[in-house]
């Protein structure tokens, strides 16, 4: 086989077995991503991984290098966005509220960066011919719109997870940790036995971790 050939079948193989354990390492997350992160990081990754193939004046050692040190980089972005909430707001962002109990709050446009043309293209794309029908809209950190219509149940809000204090969150419903610290005293647990805690029609649902030790 020539020389040439050779080359680029072993960068092939080297590249599929990089992108096998990324995947296996960073989940089934990694193949649908949620946050703009994910996506840019994806595809920084397929171009470091596919620019080399054919280029033999990149070696297969510079190829393995430069790969990994960009999925470590992003499977380490993902596990302290996982682990601290601090870091996945300054990752990814929060979700922007547009409208709030049918008014429209348009100083938050600005922070979205959406313009109304855009925000009302992607109310008929998702079937909603009128803002009137609308309660509250949110601007999520991936792109996508949450949509509570009028006389629609309203949707829990995410108070804390991974035993760690959704400070925004917490800040939006005007209250205290202090607040949030008794509710929790309330029902028999501590912050750090609690997985996921969401409010939702002014009662605190916790959901604590698992009998297995905490990952």
């Amino acid at each position: 086989m020539d020389s040439i050939y050779l080359n680029i079948v072993i960068k092939m193989a080297v590249a599929f077995c990089i992108l096998l354990v990324y995947i296996n390492l960073s989940g089934k997350g990694s193949l649908a991503p949620i946050s703009a992160l994910d996506q840019v990081g994806n595809v920084v990754l397929g171009a470091i991984i596919g620019g080399p193939l054919y280029n033999p004046a990149i070696s297969v050692y510079v190829l393995i290098i430069a790969a990994s040190i960009w999925a470590g980089l992003l499977l380490l972005v993902r596990y302290l966005s996982f682990k601290r909430n601090i870091v996945k707001n300054t990752v990814d962002g929060n979700s922007i509220s547009l409208m709030e109990n049918g008014k429209i709050l348009s100083e938050n446009f600005a922070k979205a960066k959406l313009s109304t043309r855009d925000f009302i293209m992607l109310l008929h794309q998702r079937g909603y011919p009128n803002i009137d029908t609308l309660k509250n809209v949110w601007f999520e950190y991936n792109g996508q719109m949450t949509i509570v219509k009028k006389g629609d149940t309203d949707m829990a809000i995410t108070m804390i997870e991974n035993s760690d204090i959704n400070q925004s969150n917490l800040k939006e419903l005007d209250k205290t940790e202090e607040w949030l610290m008794g509710e929790v005293a309330k029902q028999g647990y501590t912050l750090d036995d609690i997985f996921l805690a969401e409010m939702h029609e002014n009662k605190l649902w916790i959901y604590p971790y698992s009998d297995e030790k905490k990952q």
